[in-house]
Formats: structure tokens, C-alpha cells, sequence
């Protein structure tokens, strides 16, 4: 059986037992089963329009299970859902999301309506999976990738899977989202999606400031950003002397920072201990027999590492002036919350270091 239908049938158990604890009893066939929730706003002549489309599985009187996006639009979100009832034939229920997709121009417009109105709904699913889109969110629910029911399905899972090789950590949830827009010392990074000619696919960051959204982070910066600001992830790290000189490697990332503040300026220092499993090498010959090749290389992935970051560090401070990396929450519990600090600012103007420790723990089935 598809995913889907194991998706739906589970989700109309559910909506079902609401129902019939609300003592209100609904057939499924009477019900949307909303699987994706847009936020979307469009400009006519100074004023904003929201949009929100919602992506929807629909029973019939057959096994298929249809698709269908329900648009929403007016001046504020709660017109939103009033205008939407009027084109559809059947109850919507919104526990079950499985993705909130905010459109670009949206996300820079900034979140905190959308979190507020979605908060106080009771029954609102608050581990829907965030991302920010290219475009709006209702042409990506409506871009159609073979071999599934949905793109919301696809998305959802691809997310979920972006910890394998790209030192991501799946703390993209709207409750994660909550936790940070207005914590001290932290700021929202949410992934960036665009669809490229058949295929949607992660391009890098969002990066927000409280609740708005003020720059990207292309996909080689983002690996960078997560293992600085992630601890316990994993992902590729290559080393590349030439097209046919290079090795890769399989690194799990940990990561301690340090704090101090000295003369009123703060300095902080971030360790990186990566455990390396050598997934394919065409530079360092001889590993297996000769220890001090090992020792070369993790010298020579050090370096590489550490400027990485540090080239990163330097951009990032001067390109957004945010606290992209959390440090703040690293000061906050040493010196205390609550002392009036701009974090944004204060880490901006910060010396920050990175320190890499590389250890080869595994050389893979060795040379032939």
C-alpha cells in the first residue's frame, strides 16, 4: 500500500475520533484531510493580501485518493479561512499538516501572524515540518513530482532526510520556530526549497532576524553553518588537490564553544572534534601501511576545516549582522539574561575562532 493512502486512512482514523469525541460524528468522504498549509501574501496598490493555500487529500467513493489545493485570500488570516469555506464542498480540519511552506516574499514580510493564528489553534499539529519556498507556496503545491501523490509528501520526507550527508539537524518544526523568533541569543534558520525542471530540491537557508527573513545561504555556505551551529551531526567532507586528486569522508561534527568576556568585548572560541571515515581516497596512497599519511591527512582536512569556517564566520558577520550561529545563548548562560545586550550586534563585533580536531577512525576495505 502507498505511503499515502497509509497517510490518509491514519488521518481519517484520527479526524474521526475527534469528531465523534466532539460528539459531532463525520463521515471521511464529507471531510478534507489538509496534508500541506501555505502562507503566501500578494501587494495590490499598498495593500497586503494574504493567501493561504492548503494542500488536500479528498476520499471518494472509490479507493483513489484526490488532490486539491483551496485557496483562501483577504485582508487579514481570518478572512483567509472564510473565503476559502465558499469554494469548498466539504468540513476542513487542520490537525494534521504535514508541511508549512511560507513563499519568499512572505517569509521577508515576516512570520509571527502566521505562528500567532496557528498557536492558538488547539488541534494545529505543532511538528509541521517549515520551510521557506522559492515563488509562492501554492505554485510548489501544486508542482507535480512523478511518483507521488503530492509534493508535500516528497518535501516532507526529504526534509526528514537532510541529516544524512549535509550535517543538517531536523530542528525545522513550527514549535521550533516558536522557541526561537523570540528568544535571546537565537535566531530562525529554516531550509530553502526552489523547483528545478521536474525535481524540487534543498538550496540552502533561510535566514531570519526575529521574525523576518533577511538573506539565503547558497548550499555550501549552509554545510558550513550547521556544523558550526549543530552539534552531533554528520555529513561529506572532501579535500580536493586537483580533478583527480581528492578524498572524502564521512565526518560526524561535535562541537563546544567557549565564552569569555574580557574588558567589556566578548571572545568565542568553537571546538570541532569530526571522527572521519574515508569513503574514497586518490591522494594519500599508502594509508593502511604508513601511519604518518593518516597524520597528514588530518593536519591537512584541519586546515581546510578550520578555514572554511573562518572565511564563513567573516562573511556571515559582515553579509547579515545576526547572531546566525546561536553564540548569544552561549553567553546568555555564562553571564546571565536579561543585561540589555543586542546579541545581533554584540556577536557581529565579536572575535570568534574556529578550532578543528580531525581523527580518522576508519579507513574503509583499504587499497587494492
Amino acid at each position: 500500500m502507498k505511503k499515502s493512502k497509509v497517510f490518509v486512512i491514519i488521518a481519517s482514523l484520527i479526524i474521526l475520533l475527534v469528531s465523534f469525541i466532539n460528539s459531532t460524528g463525520e463521515l471521511v468522504e464529507n471531510l478534507e484531510l489538509p496534508v500541506g498549509l501555505g502562507a503566501d501574501i500578494e501587494r495590490n496598490m499598498g495593500q497586503v493580501v494574504y493567501s493561504v493555500p492548503i494542500l488536500t487529500y479528498t476520499i471518494g467513493g472509490t479507493e483513489a485518493v484526490a488532490t486539491k489545493v483551496l485557496v483562501g485570500k483577504g485582508l487579514n488570516l481570518g478572512e483567509t479561512r472564510q473565503t476559502r469555506q465558499l469554494e469548498s464542498d466539504k468540513k476542513l480540519t487542520l490537525g494534521i499538516m504535514r508541511l508549512y511552506a511560507f513563499g519568499e516574499e512572505t517569509a521577508r514580510y515576516g512570520l509571527r501572524e502566521w505562528i500567532d493564528i496557528n498557536f492558538n489553534n488547539a488541534f494545529f499539529n505543532d511538528r509541521v515540518v517549515c520551510v521557506v519556498c522559492k515563488g509562492t507556496a501554492e505554485e510548489l503545491f501544486k508542482f507535480n513530482i512523478p511518483g507521488y501523490q503530492s509534493s508535500v509528501e516528497f518535501i516532507e520526507n526529504m526534509i526528514k532526510n537532510l541529516e544524512e550527508y549535509n550535517f543538517f539537524k531536523m530542528q525545522y518544526s513550527i514549535n521550533d520556530v516558536i522557541v526561537r523568533v523570540d528568544a535571546e541569543g537565537r535566531n530562525v534558520l529554516l531550509p530553502y526549497v526552489e523547483t528545478d525542471g521536474d525535481k524540487v530540491k534543498v538550496t540552502g537557508l533561510a535566514i531570519f532576524n526575529k521574525d523576518k527573513m533577511i538573506g539565503k545561504a547558497d548550499i555550501r555556505e549552509t554545510r558550513v553553518i550547521n556544523m558550526l551551529k549543530e552539534n552531533n551531526v554528520k555529513g561529506i567532507l572532501t579535500l580536493q588537490k586537483s580533478p583527480t586528486e581528492y578524498i572524502n569522508i564521512m565526518a560526524k561534527a561535535k562541537r563546544k564553544i567557549k565564552c569569555v568576556k574580557e574588558d567589556g568585548k566578548y571572545k568565542f572560541t568553537i571546538n570541532l572534534n569530526i571522527r572521519a571515515e574515508v569513503i574514497s581516497n586518490e591522494v594519500y596512497k599508502k594509508m593502511y601501511d604508513k601511519e604518518e599519511n593518516i597524520k597528514l591527512f588530518e593536519q591537512d582536512m584541519k586546515v581546510l576545516v578550520e578555514k572554511q569556517c573562518n572565511d564563513l564566520i567573516n562573511d556571515i558577520k559582515s553579509k547579515y549582522q545576526t547572531d546566525i550561529l546561536d553564540l548569544g545563548r552561549v553567553a546568555i548562560a555564562k553571564y546571565g539574561r536579561e543585561t540589555g545586550e543586542d546579541w545581533d550586534k554584540v556577536v557581529s563585533q565579536s572575535e570568534i575562532v574556529v578550532n578543528a580536531k580531525v581523527d580518522v577512525i576508519s579507513l574503509g576495505r583499504g587499497d587494492y
